[in-house]
Protein backbone atom coordinates (compact mmCIF):
# COMPACT_ATOMS: atom_id res chain seq x y z
CA UNK A 1 0.00 0.00 0.00
CA UNK A 2 2.04 3.19 -1.05
CA UNK A 3 -0.34 5.60 -2.51
CA UNK A 4 -4.02 6.41 -3.47
CA UNK A 5 -5.21 5.32 -7.29
CA UNK A 6 -8.47 5.96 -7.72
CA UNK A 7 -10.92 8.44 -5.89
CA UNK A 8 -14.69 8.73 -6.03
CA UNK A 9 -16.97 11.12 -4.66
CA UNK A 10 -20.73 10.85 -4.50
CA UNK A 11 -23.96 13.20 -3.46
CA UNK A 12 -27.25 11.48 -1.21
CA UNK A 13 -29.76 12.64 -0.33
CA UNK A 14 -31.39 11.29 2.62
CA UNK A 15 -34.61 12.68 3.71
CA UNK A 16 -35.14 12.65 7.42
CA UNK A 17 -38.06 11.01 9.04
CA UNK A 18 -39.17 14.12 10.73
CA UNK A 19 -38.25 17.61 10.26
CA UNK A 20 -35.62 18.95 12.78
CA UNK A 21 -35.55 22.22 14.03
CA UNK A 22 -32.84 24.54 16.02
CA UNK A 23 -32.88 27.93 16.70
CA UNK A 24 -29.98 28.06 13.79
CA UNK A 25 -31.80 25.99 10.65
CA UNK A 26 -34.18 23.82 9.85
CA UNK A 27 -33.46 20.43 8.19
CA UNK A 28 -35.87 18.18 5.89
CA UNK A 29 -33.17 15.96 4.88
CA UNK A 30 -29.63 15.40 5.12
CA UNK A 31 -26.85 16.02 2.73
CA UNK A 32 -24.44 13.44 2.65
CA UNK A 33 -21.14 13.61 0.79
CA UNK A 34 -19.58 10.53 0.35
CA UNK A 35 -16.13 9.92 -0.47
CA UNK A 36 -14.17 6.71 -1.27
CA UNK A 37 -10.22 6.06 -1.96
CA UNK A 38 -8.43 2.99 -3.47
CA UNK A 39 -5.05 2.36 -2.68
CA UNK A 40 -2.60 0.34 -5.43
CA UNK A 41 -3.49 -3.00 -3.81
CA UNK A 42 -7.03 -2.62 -3.25
CA UNK A 43 -7.96 -1.37 -0.19
CA UNK A 44 -11.10 0.77 0.11
CA UNK A 45 -11.72 3.84 2.31
CA UNK A 46 -14.96 5.84 2.70
CA UNK A 47 -15.85 8.54 5.08
CA UNK A 48 -18.70 11.44 4.52
CA UNK A 49 -19.11 15.17 5.11
CA UNK A 50 -22.46 16.72 5.49
CA UNK A 51 -22.57 20.62 4.49
CA UNK A 52 -23.44 22.84 7.34
CA UNK A 53 -23.49 26.45 6.25
CA UNK A 54 -24.63 27.92 9.41
CA UNK A 55 -22.54 26.46 11.36
CA UNK A 56 -19.37 25.20 9.17
CA UNK A 57 -19.77 27.57 6.72
CA UNK A 58 -19.67 25.03 3.89
CA UNK A 59 -21.89 24.39 1.49
CA UNK A 60 -22.28 21.13 -1.01
CA UNK A 61 -20.51 23.47 -3.49
CA UNK A 62 -17.72 24.32 -1.52
CA UNK A 63 -16.77 20.86 -0.06
CA UNK A 64 -17.02 19.33 -3.46
CA UNK A 65 -14.41 22.33 -4.71
CA UNK A 66 -12.10 21.63 -1.64
CA UNK A 67 -12.43 18.17 -2.34
CA UNK A 68 -11.24 18.16 -5.82
CA UNK A 69 -8.78 21.09 -5.86
CA UNK A 70 -6.66 20.39 -2.99
CA UNK A 71 -7.49 17.16 -0.76
CA UNK A 72 -7.68 14.71 -3.10
CA UNK A 73 -4.96 16.06 -4.93
CA UNK A 74 -3.11 16.15 -1.44
CA UNK A 75 -3.69 12.56 -0.45
CA UNK A 76 -2.90 10.89 -3.88
CA UNK A 77 -0.06 12.43 -3.69
CA UNK A 78 1.33 11.51 -0.28
CA UNK A 79 2.81 8.44 0.82
CA UNK A 80 0.60 5.86 2.87
CA UNK A 81 3.42 3.78 3.95
CA UNK A 82 3.89 7.24 6.55
CA UNK A 83 0.30 7.44 8.47
CA UNK A 84 0.76 10.46 10.41
CA UNK A 85 2.21 12.78 8.10
CA UNK A 86 -0.04 11.72 5.41
CA UNK A 87 -3.40 12.61 8.01
CA UNK A 88 -1.30 15.94 8.84
CA UNK A 89 -1.22 16.29 4.55
CA UNK A 90 -5.14 16.59 4.89
CA UNK A 91 -5.20 19.40 7.71
CA UNK A 92 -2.52 21.19 6.31
CA UNK A 93 -4.10 21.21 2.50
CA UNK A 94 -6.40 23.61 2.98
CA UNK A 95 -7.56 26.61 5.20
CA UNK A 96 -10.42 25.94 6.95
CA UNK A 97 -13.17 23.20 5.55
CA UNK A 98 -13.57 20.88 7.98
CA UNK A 99 -16.24 18.71 7.04
CA UNK A 100 -14.66 18.31 3.72
CA UNK A 101 -11.31 17.42 5.34
CA UNK A 102 -13.41 14.81 8.02
CA UNK A 103 -14.49 13.06 4.75
CA UNK A 104 -11.10 12.36 3.62
CA UNK A 105 -9.63 12.25 7.07
CA UNK A 106 -12.46 8.97 7.98
CA UNK A 107 -11.47 7.51 4.87
CA UNK A 108 -7.82 7.37 5.56
CA UNK A 109 -8.72 5.58 9.02
CA UNK A 110 -10.62 3.24 7.19
CA UNK A 111 -8.05 1.98 4.82
CA UNK A 112 -5.45 2.15 7.36
CA UNK A 113 -7.58 -0.21 10.01
CA UNK A 114 -8.66 -2.80 6.70
CA UNK A 115 -5.06 -2.87 6.61
CA UNK A 116 -4.17 -4.43 9.79
CA UNK A 117 -7.13 -6.80 9.55
CA UNK A 118 -9.08 -4.48 12.59
CA UNK A 119 -11.96 -2.67 13.35
CA UNK A 120 -11.70 1.31 13.54
CA UNK A 121 -12.06 0.69 17.06
CA UNK A 122 -9.13 -1.42 17.48
CA UNK A 123 -6.76 0.52 15.29
CA UNK A 124 -7.73 3.49 17.51
CA UNK A 125 -7.57 2.15 20.77
CA UNK A 126 -7.14 -1.52 21.01
CA UNK A 127 -10.92 -2.06 22.07
CA UNK A 128 -13.89 -3.15 19.49
CA UNK A 129 -17.09 -0.67 19.04
CA UNK A 130 -19.17 -2.08 21.85
CA UNK A 131 -22.98 -0.43 21.86
CA UNK A 132 -23.28 3.08 23.69
CA UNK A 133 -26.32 5.00 24.95
CA UNK A 134 -27.01 8.07 23.27
CA UNK A 135 -29.20 10.90 23.68
CA UNK A 136 -32.12 11.45 21.26
CA UNK A 137 -32.72 15.23 20.28
CA UNK A 138 -36.52 17.26 20.91
CA UNK A 139 -36.55 19.45 18.12
CA UNK A 140 -37.33 23.12 18.67
CA UNK A 141 -40.99 23.46 18.43
CA UNK A 142 -43.81 24.50 20.29
CA UNK A 143 -43.84 23.42 24.10
CA UNK A 144 -47.21 20.88 23.03
CA UNK A 145 -45.22 19.43 19.91
CA UNK A 146 -42.20 18.84 22.28
CA UNK A 147 -43.68 17.14 24.92
CA UNK A 148 -45.07 14.55 22.74
CA UNK A 149 -41.69 14.14 20.81
CA UNK A 150 -39.95 13.53 24.04
CA UNK A 151 -42.66 11.36 25.16
CA UNK A 152 -42.43 9.47 22.16
CA UNK A 153 -38.57 9.06 22.05
CA UNK A 154 -38.83 7.89 25.56
CA UNK A 155 -41.29 5.41 24.27
CA UNK A 156 -38.88 3.99 21.93
CA UNK A 157 -36.29 3.48 24.58
CA UNK A 158 -33.76 6.12 24.74
CA UNK A 159 -32.53 6.92 28.16
CA UNK A 160 -31.19 10.51 27.84
CA UNK A 161 -32.79 13.54 25.68
CA UNK A 162 -31.10 16.61 24.67
CA UNK A 163 -33.70 19.64 24.33
CA UNK A 164 -33.39 22.50 21.70
CA UNK A 165 -33.79 26.14 22.68
CA UNK A 166 -34.20 29.05 21.21
CA UNK A 167 -37.28 30.03 20.83
CA UNK A 168 -37.04 33.41 21.14
CA UNK A 169 -40.74 33.46 22.11
CA UNK A 170 -40.48 33.46 26.32
CA UNK A 171 -40.94 30.06 26.58
CA UNK A 172 -38.00 27.89 26.85
CA UNK A 173 -38.34 27.19 30.42
CA UNK A 174 -41.52 26.14 29.87
CA UNK A 175 -40.43 23.63 26.68
CA UNK A 176 -38.50 21.59 29.53
CA UNK A 177 -41.09 22.00 32.33
CA UNK A 178 -43.73 20.36 30.19
CA UNK A 179 -41.57 17.81 29.09
CA UNK A 180 -39.76 17.32 32.92
CA UNK A 181 -43.43 16.76 33.89
CA UNK A 182 -44.64 14.37 31.50
CA UNK A 183 -41.23 12.45 31.78
CA UNK A 184 -40.71 12.83 35.77
CA UNK A 185 -37.59 13.15 37.30
CA UNK A 186 -35.54 10.37 36.63
CA UNK A 187 -35.15 11.06 32.51
CA UNK A 188 -31.98 12.78 32.39
CA UNK A 189 -32.18 16.31 30.35
CA UNK A 190 -29.63 18.31 28.67
CA UNK A 191 -30.51 21.64 27.10
CA UNK A 192 -28.81 23.06 23.87
CA UNK A 193 -29.41 26.98 22.98
CA UNK A 194 -27.30 26.74 19.86
CA UNK A 195 -26.10 30.61 20.59
CA UNK A 196 -29.61 32.18 20.63
CA UNK A 197 -29.40 33.84 24.14
CA UNK A 198 -27.68 36.92 25.34
CA UNK A 199 -25.59 36.69 28.38
CA UNK A 200 -28.52 38.50 30.48
CA UNK A 201 -30.81 35.74 28.49
CA UNK A 202 -29.02 33.17 29.67
CA UNK A 203 -28.68 33.53 33.52
CA UNK A 204 -32.80 34.05 33.68
CA UNK A 205 -33.01 30.87 31.67
CA UNK A 206 -30.39 28.69 33.19
CA UNK A 207 -31.21 29.97 36.60
CA UNK A 208 -35.34 28.75 36.06
CA UNK A 209 -33.71 25.25 34.36
CA UNK A 210 -32.14 24.54 37.16
CA UNK A 211 -35.14 23.89 38.83
CA UNK A 212 -36.02 21.06 36.42
CA UNK A 213 -33.00 19.15 37.23
CA UNK A 214 -31.03 19.90 33.62
CA UNK A 215 -27.62 18.58 33.19
CA UNK A 216 -26.21 21.15 31.41
CA UNK A 217 -27.19 23.50 29.07
CA UNK A 218 -24.58 23.93 25.88
CA UNK A 219 -23.92 26.94 23.72
CA UNK A 220 -26.08 29.55 25.21
CA UNK A 221 -24.60 32.34 23.89
CA UNK A 222 -22.75 33.50 19.88
CA UNK A 223 -19.40 31.45 19.12
CA UNK A 224 -17.63 33.97 19.29
CA UNK A 225 -18.21 35.86 22.41
CA UNK A 226 -15.91 33.85 24.78
CA UNK A 227 -16.03 36.41 27.49
CA UNK A 228 -19.62 36.24 27.47
CA UNK A 229 -19.39 32.64 27.43
CA UNK A 230 -17.18 32.54 30.62
CA UNK A 231 -19.31 35.09 33.08
CA UNK A 232 -22.26 33.11 31.62
CA UNK A 233 -20.14 29.67 33.24
CA UNK A 234 -18.64 31.34 36.00
CA UNK A 235 -22.52 32.27 37.09
CA UNK A 236 -24.29 29.34 36.25
CA UNK A 237 -25.95 26.93 39.01
CA UNK A 238 -25.80 24.36 35.75
CA UNK A 239 -22.39 23.12 33.67
CA UNK A 240 -22.27 25.04 30.77
CA UNK A 241 -20.63 23.04 27.20
CA UNK A 242 -18.85 24.90 24.36
CA UNK A 243 -20.21 23.37 21.29
CA UNK A 244 -20.10 25.98 17.96
CA UNK A 245 -17.03 28.14 19.99
CA UNK A 246 -14.95 25.18 20.01
CA UNK A 247 -13.93 23.81 16.46
CA UNK A 248 -10.00 23.26 16.74
CA UNK A 249 -7.50 22.77 19.17
CA UNK A 250 -6.78 26.69 19.28
CA UNK A 251 -10.42 27.85 19.97
CA UNK A 252 -10.20 24.63 22.24
CA UNK A 253 -7.09 26.60 23.98
CA UNK A 254 -8.80 29.53 24.03
CA UNK A 255 -11.97 28.10 25.78
CA UNK A 256 -9.31 26.32 28.67
CA UNK A 257 -7.35 29.35 29.27
CA UNK A 258 -10.21 31.90 29.53
CA UNK A 259 -11.94 28.30 31.83
CA UNK A 260 -15.06 29.43 29.47
CA UNK A 261 -17.05 25.85 29.57
CA UNK A 262 -17.30 23.24 31.82
CA UNK A 263 -17.93 20.66 28.93
CA UNK A 264 -16.51 20.48 25.48
CA UNK A 265 -18.55 18.90 22.73
CA UNK A 266 -15.99 17.28 19.93
CA UNK A 267 -18.05 17.03 16.32
CA UNK A 268 -15.81 15.44 13.26
CA UNK A 269 -17.63 18.02 10.87
CA UNK A 270 -15.74 20.88 13.15
CA UNK A 271 -12.59 19.27 13.96
CA UNK A 272 -11.78 18.27 10.61
CA UNK A 273 -11.78 14.72 11.43
CA UNK A 274 -10.27 11.77 13.85
CA UNK A 275 -6.69 12.91 13.94
CA UNK A 276 -7.29 16.31 15.15
CA UNK A 277 -9.63 15.25 17.19
CA UNK A 278 -8.02 12.51 19.21
CA UNK A 279 -5.56 15.43 19.82
CA UNK A 280 -8.04 17.95 21.24
CA UNK A 281 -9.35 14.71 23.43
CA UNK A 282 -5.86 14.23 25.32
CA UNK A 283 -5.50 18.36 25.80
CA UNK A 284 -9.35 18.16 27.42
CA UNK A 285 -8.29 15.19 29.34
CA UNK A 286 -5.23 16.98 30.50
CA UNK A 287 -7.38 19.50 31.35
CA UNK A 288 -9.46 17.78 33.73
CA UNK A 289 -12.81 18.36 31.92
CA UNK A 290 -15.54 16.06 30.85
CA UNK A 291 -16.33 15.83 27.09
CA UNK A 292 -19.20 14.67 24.58
CA UNK A 293 -18.99 13.52 20.67
CA UNK A 294 -21.88 15.03 18.94
CA UNK A 295 -22.71 15.24 15.07
CA UNK A 296 -24.33 17.22 12.71
CA UNK A 297 -27.21 16.10 10.74
CA UNK A 298 -25.14 13.57 9.00
CA UNK A 299 -25.33 10.33 6.99
CA UNK A 300 -24.46 6.98 8.71
CA UNK A 301 -20.91 6.95 8.21
CA UNK A 302 -18.91 9.96 10.16
CA UNK A 303 -21.84 8.94 12.60
CA UNK A 304 -20.19 5.87 13.36
CA UNK A 305 -16.46 7.41 12.40
CA UNK A 306 -18.07 9.59 15.71
CA UNK A 307 -19.02 6.66 17.67
CA UNK A 308 -15.67 4.96 17.44
CA UNK A 309 -14.00 8.15 18.72
CA UNK A 310 -16.61 8.39 21.43
CA UNK A 311 -15.97 4.77 22.65
CA UNK A 312 -12.16 4.39 22.06
CA UNK A 313 -11.33 6.77 24.19
CA UNK A 314 -14.39 7.27 26.73
CA UNK A 315 -16.21 10.40 26.10
CA UNK A 316 -18.76 11.41 28.90
CA UNK A 317 -21.72 12.21 26.68
CA UNK A 318 -22.88 10.85 23.74
CA UNK A 319 -25.24 12.93 21.61
CA UNK A 320 -24.78 10.39 18.35
CA UNK A 321 -29.05 10.29 17.32
CA UNK A 322 -28.31 11.88 13.48
CA UNK A 323 -28.68 8.64 11.81
CA UNK A 324 -31.58 7.92 14.12
CA UNK A 325 -33.67 10.12 12.09
CA UNK A 326 -33.03 8.71 8.42
CA UNK A 327 -35.73 7.36 6.59
CA UNK A 328 -33.05 5.24 4.24
CA UNK A 329 -29.31 5.49 5.06
CA UNK A 330 -28.45 3.74 1.57
CA UNK A 331 -26.09 2.22 3.48
CA UNK A 332 -25.49 -1.07 5.14
CA UNK A 333 -23.78 -1.97 8.43
CA UNK A 334 -24.46 1.20 9.71
CA UNK A 335 -25.04 2.35 13.04
CA UNK A 336 -28.30 0.52 14.84
CA UNK A 337 -30.64 2.08 17.66
CA UNK A 338 -32.32 -0.47 19.58
CA UNK A 339 -33.95 1.06 22.79
CA UNK A 340 -32.06 4.49 22.97
CA UNK A 341 -28.62 2.39 22.56
CA UNK A 342 -26.04 2.30 18.91
CA UNK A 343 -25.59 -1.13 18.35
CA UNK A 344 -22.58 -2.17 15.57
CA UNK A 345 -21.61 -5.97 14.45
CA UNK A 346 -18.63 -7.20 13.66
CA UNK A 347 -16.47 -5.11 11.27
CA UNK A 348 -13.45 -4.46 9.42
CA UNK A 349 -12.48 -0.93 9.42
CA UNK A 350 -15.61 1.63 9.04
CA UNK A 351 -17.55 -1.43 8.40
CA UNK A 352 -19.97 0.61 6.27
CA UNK A 353 -20.71 -0.03 2.56
CA UNK A 354 -22.54 2.55 0.46
CA UNK A 355 -25.44 1.61 -1.60
CA UNK A 356 -26.16 4.55 -3.70
CA UNK A 357 -25.03 7.62 -5.17
CA UNK A 358 -24.45 10.12 -7.45
CA UNK A 359 -20.71 10.25 -8.98
CA UNK A 360 -19.78 14.25 -9.01
CA UNK A 361 -16.11 13.29 -8.89
CA UNK A 362 -14.54 10.11 -10.39
CA UNK A 363 -11.27 9.44 -11.77
CA UNK A 364 -8.25 6.99 -11.65
CA UNK A 365 -5.46 9.82 -10.99
CA UNK A 366 -5.58 12.59 -9.22
CA UNK A 367 -2.42 13.69 -10.75
CA UNK A 368 -4.47 14.37 -14.17
CA UNK A 369 -5.87 17.84 -13.46
CA UNK A 370 -7.73 17.17 -16.62
CA UNK A 371 -9.85 14.80 -15.92
CA UNK A 372 -10.63 16.86 -12.41
CA UNK A 373 -14.52 18.21 -13.28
Amino acid sequence: MARITRSAVDIVELPLSSPFHTSLRSAYSVVDIRVTLETDDGLIGIGSAAPTPKITGETTESILCALREFLLPAVESASLYDEIPTLETVQKSVVGNPAAKAAVDIALHDIYARKRGTSLAQYLNGSQLRPMATDATVSLNTPDAMELQALNLAQKGFRFLKIKLGGHDGQDALRVQRIREALGPDMPLRVDANQAWTVEESHHFIEQLAAFQVEFVEQPVYRRDLLGLREVTKRSPLPIAADESVFDAYDLDHILFLEAAHIINLKLMKTGGLYPAIQMVKTIQDAGLQWMVGSMMEGPASVTAAATLADAFGSHYKDLDAAYFLSNPLATDGPLYEEGQLQFGPRTGLGITFTHGHPEISQPNLKDKEQSL
